[in-house]
């Protein structure tokens, strides 16, 4: 006797290899689809650094040829650390979208100093790392001169980080002299007079204490005038003409 077909067992079954072979067959042609265009978008960063044109070189130089680059011959792992090994670069994704573009998602660093020395200058990123300068792009940061001992290094980049989170301060604060000592004398941008910062202890409660000693000044006529502020006292603000 014959068993009786089961048609939706058939169905079920057929319906399975379909969208197999089509899945096979998407994969397929996806593969063999090319790199149609790059599109590279900068992210939360009003750094320009680098250009547009410049990370379009950088993953160019790592396709396998110049023309018709297949898709499966490209690996987006492999484009990723090549962006990244930029010295201005401090992360990216790069991925294809349905159309075939080829996308570049990049985070630029951030500077947040400009070191003088006496073979040339570069900027600290907000990691304490050296950038280059760019021919593209000059960030207004505090210029530091000198050398941070090994020992300070980390709350000197605390402090370099404390100004440029603050608006006022990044506004204001132009250089940073580092002393042999390891005290610091800073350059202020509204007046003419030496901010004698001292050592990188208590580095806050400073930067309040001159907040405030210039929010109760603001009407005096004498401000102009002072060739020192020494901020080295925690608990008070000396000042002298």
């Amino acid at each position: 006797m014959l068993k009786k077909i089961n048609w939706f067992d058939v169905y079920l079954v057929l319906s399975i290899f379909a969208l197999v072979g089509l899945f096979v067959f998407a994969q397929s042609r996806s593969k063999q689809r090319t790199v149609d265009a790059i599109e590279v978008k900068f992210l939360s960063n009003n750094n320009h650094f680098i250009t547009q044109e410049m990370v379009n070189n950088l993953l160019i130089q790592n396709f396998p040829n110049a023309t018709n680059v297949f898709k499966d011959e490209l690996d987006l792992n492999k484009l990723e650390q090549e962006l990244q090994k930029n010295e201005m670069i401090a992360s990216s994704q790069v991925y294809f979208d349905a159309n075939g573009v080829l996308n570049a998602e990049v985070v630029q660093k951030t500077a947040i100093a400009r070191v003088l020395t006496e073979n040339g200058s570069y900027y600290i990123d907000k990691q304490g790392g050296k950038m280059p300068l760019s021919n593209h792009f000059s960030a207004h940061v505090p210029v530091v001169l000198g050398k941070v001992s090994d020992r300070n290094r980390s709350e000197f980049i605390r402090m370099l980080n404390v100004i440029f989170e603050d608006d006022f301060l990044k506004k204001s604060i132009t250089g940073i002299k580092i002393n042999p000592d390891q005290s610091l004398n800073l350059t202020v941008r509204e007046y003419d007079y030496n901010l004698e910062f001292g050592r990188l202890t208590e580095v806050e409660k400073k930067f309040n204490n001159y907040k405030a000693f210039l929010h109760y000044s603001k009407n005096d006529t004498i401000v102009p005038y002072y060739k020192n502020v020494n901020l080295r006292f925690t608990e008070q603000v000396i000042c002298t003409k």
